[in-house]
C-alpha cells in the first residue's frame, strides 16, 4: 500500500538508480497518473521527461476497466520524445488489465526503443506475469494476489487533471 503517487515515484526511483543521468535514457509516462510518477523519476533520476499517450478503451458498463487501449497521437501534452536507439522507462500509476501498458510497449517497439524498461508500482500477479514478457526490464513494486484496481493500492489516489499533467511536463 502506497500513501499516494509521490511516495510510488520515490520508491520506484530508488529501484532504478542504475539509469541516473544516463544520456541515453528518456522517461515516458502515460497520462494521468503516471505522470506524477513520471515527473518524480524524471527529478530523482536527473532524466528528460515525455507523454505517451495511451488511450484506454473501456469495457462496457466498466470504463475504469479496459479491454484495449491505443496510442493516440496529440499535442495537449506535448510531443512525445523521439526513441529510437534511446533506452526507454516506461511508467504508469499501475496496471489493470495491463491494455494501456501492452499499446505502449507496441508503439516504443515500432519506434525502434533500444530497451524498455517498465517502472509501476503496482499490478496484478497474473497481469505482472504477462507484461514482464514483453519488456526487457520490468520493476513492479508489488504483485498482490487480490487486486480489482489500481486505487486501492493508495491511502490518496485523486483524480490527475489536464493542468496538473500540462504543468509537471513543463517543470
Amino acid at each position: 500500500m502506497f500513501a499516494d503517487r509521490q511516495e510510488a515515484g520515490v520508491l520506484l526511483a530508488k529501484k532504478l538508480l542504475k539509469y541516473r543521468g544516463r544520456k541515453s535514457v528518456v522517461i515516458l509516462a502515460i497520462p494521468r497518473g503516471g505522470v506524477v510518477i513520471g515527473r518524480i523519476l524524471a527529478d530523482e533520476l536527473k532524466l528528460p521527461l515525455g507523454v505517451l499517450y495511451a488511450k484506454k478503451i473501456p469495457t462496457p458498463g466498466q470504463p475504469e476497466l479496459a479491454a484495449g487501449a491505443r496510442i493516440v497521437r496529440t499535442r495537449k501534452f506535448g510531443k512525445t520524445p523521439e526513441v529510437k536507439g534511446k533506452e526507454v522507462i516506461l511508467t504508469d500509476d499501475g496496471i489493470a488489465t495491463g491494455e494501456t501498458a501492452k499499446a505502449a510497449i507496441a508503439y516504443l517497439r515500432r519506434k525502434k526503443a533500444k530497451k524498455i524498461i517498465l517502472a509501476i508500482p503496482v499490478a496484478p500477479k497474473d497481469s505482472a506475469a504477462h507484461i514482464r514478457r514483453l519488456v526487457n526490464e520490468a520493476v513492479i513494486l508489488e504483485t498482490p494476489d487480490f487486486f480489482s484496481a489500481v486505487g486501492e493500492f493508495y491511502h490518496n489516489f485523486p483524480q490527475v487533471s489536464d493542468e496538473e499533467v500540462k504543468k509537471l511536463i513543463r517543470d
